[in-house]
């Protein structure tokens, strides 16, 4: 309201809004001046009028009080210095004294006081300022840092769980690699890398291991005459009772179709006879019924013990030719049979 009332002044109304203190100085030194000029007063060497100006000069600190003293005070020295007579006849004229110069000089230094001040007054009100500036940016920089360490620590849960993803992807993708998908056994990749850890140990500890090749007998004609679904479920169901009835420390892999592979660790010949002729008496006892079609199921096994300076393939074609050699018998047996010692 009071902004819309301003912009309907006119311009010199607003000049003298704008400037009413400047213009109360400038009325009370003119009027004062010309008192002190035209008018004789008996009083001390400092007249009590000019207290109030000093008080306005220091209080307002207006450069226009300060120039209006400069101007009195030139003035009086320029009469002295350039003509001394001039000056006592205007003295004794007008009862013109020096007590202008030392109230011209009190005056210039009331209003540089009062200009200092409002100085000193804007550096306050300005370092106030920083002050209170510098008080929000150290609360601001607070709430920034308590987010900073809010996010950093979400990031690092993100992380830590992202790297525990990763870790788990990893496990599973091994686990992937090393498993067979359909007998959830491990592959014939993984045994190759067991294998070789198996002949290491050998080399530090000379303990005998050794492997089993087992095939089912003819599984072609339970794929023929029932299907591949069919044969899926005796693939599954194998793997199953291999798993139930080997021990802890053996290791059972699918070799590739029907053919399944036993790392016996720590076992020789003995040991692995009696082994593979569980394994062998497991399966054939077993039920094994699809679409209530009961399945014959039989399997034939190789054995082979791992001797000193033997390559892998060696000693896994030695038990593929013992499980031939089964096979050549008969099926559903054990080569090289032998009684445990």
């Amino acid at each position: 309201m009071e902004s819309e009332t301003t912009s309907h002044r006119g311009p010199l109304a607003r000049y003298f809004s704008k400037h009413l203190e400047d213009i109360f100085v400038l009325f009370i030194l003119v009027s004062v001046t010309l008192s002190h000029l035209f008018f004789h007063f008996q009083l001390s060497l400092l007249n009590l009028y000019y207290i109030p100006i000093m008080l306005a000069g220091y209080l307002l600190g207006k450069r226009l009080a300060i120039l209006y003293a400069f101007f009195i005070v030139l003035l009086v020295w320029g009469l002295i210095l350039s003509n001394e007579e001039a000056y006592l006849a205007f003295k004794g004229q007008f009862g013109f004294n020096t007590d202008l110069t030392l109230w011209g000089g009190f005056l210039i230094l009331a209003g540089w006081a009062g200009s200092l001040s409002e100085n000193l007054k804007e550096e306050l009100r300005t370092s106030n300022l920083l002050r209170e500036e510098l008080a929000k940016d150290k609360e601001n920089l607070k709430i920034l840092n308590k987010r900073l360490v809010t996010v950093n620590r979400k990031l690092e849960e993100k992380v830590e769980k992202r790297t525990q993803e990763l870790e788990q992807s990893n496990e599973e993708l091994k686990k992937l690699s090393w498993t067979d998908p359909l007998t959830q056994l491990f592959n014939r990749r993984s045994c190759e890398e067991r294998f070789k850890n198996e002949i290491a140990r050998f080399k530090r500890t000379k303990e005998p291991f050794c492997i089993i090749l087992g095939d089912l007998d003819h599984f072609k004609s339970i794929n023929d005459t029932y299907g591949h679904n069919a044969g899926d479920y005796v693939l599954i169901e194998v793997a199953n009772t291999l798993k139930e009835y080997s021990r802890k420390t053996d290791m059972v892999f699918r070799w590739g179709g029907e053919e399944f592979l036993f790392l016996l660790t720590g076992t020789g010949i003995g040991g692995g006879t009696v082994i593979g002729e569980k394994i062998r008496t497991k399966i054939e006892e077993k039920i094994f019924t699809y679409e209530q079609q009961t399945l014959p199921i039989t399997m034939s096994l190789g054995i082979s013990v791992y001797k000193d300076g033997q390559a892998m393939e060696d000693c896994i074609k030695e038990a593929d030719a013992n499980l031939y050699s089964a096979k050549q018998a008969g099926r559903n047996r054990l080569h090289p049979t032998q009684a445990p010692s």
